[in-house]
């Protein structure tokens, strides 16, 4: 599957436990199903590494934000 370019929501945080997730470094996503799912190093069996950058909407640019996978990595988080 490619990751590249595809949107996280803007809240990071564990999808299984809730744990905020920083993404200095790097973050885990489950792509289990067809999602993107961040998750922490906890809960990251069988998921990918990625780097990802924050985007803004150009129209609204201070309310709505997302979190965009720049590159895959061999060992996120």
């Amino acid at each position: 599957m490619e990751l590249i370019g595809r949107t996280l929501p803007p809240s990071l945080a564990c999808l299984d436990c809730g744990k905020p997730i920083d993404p200095e470094g790097g973050i885990y996503v489950d792509t289990d199903s067809g999602d993107l799912r961040p998750v922490c190093k906890e809960h990251a069996d069988g998921a990918a590494g990625v780097i990802v950058e924050r985007r803004s909407r150009p129209e609204n640019e201070e309310e709505w934000d997302e979190w965009y996978v720049i590159t895959s990595v061999p060992d996120a988080g």
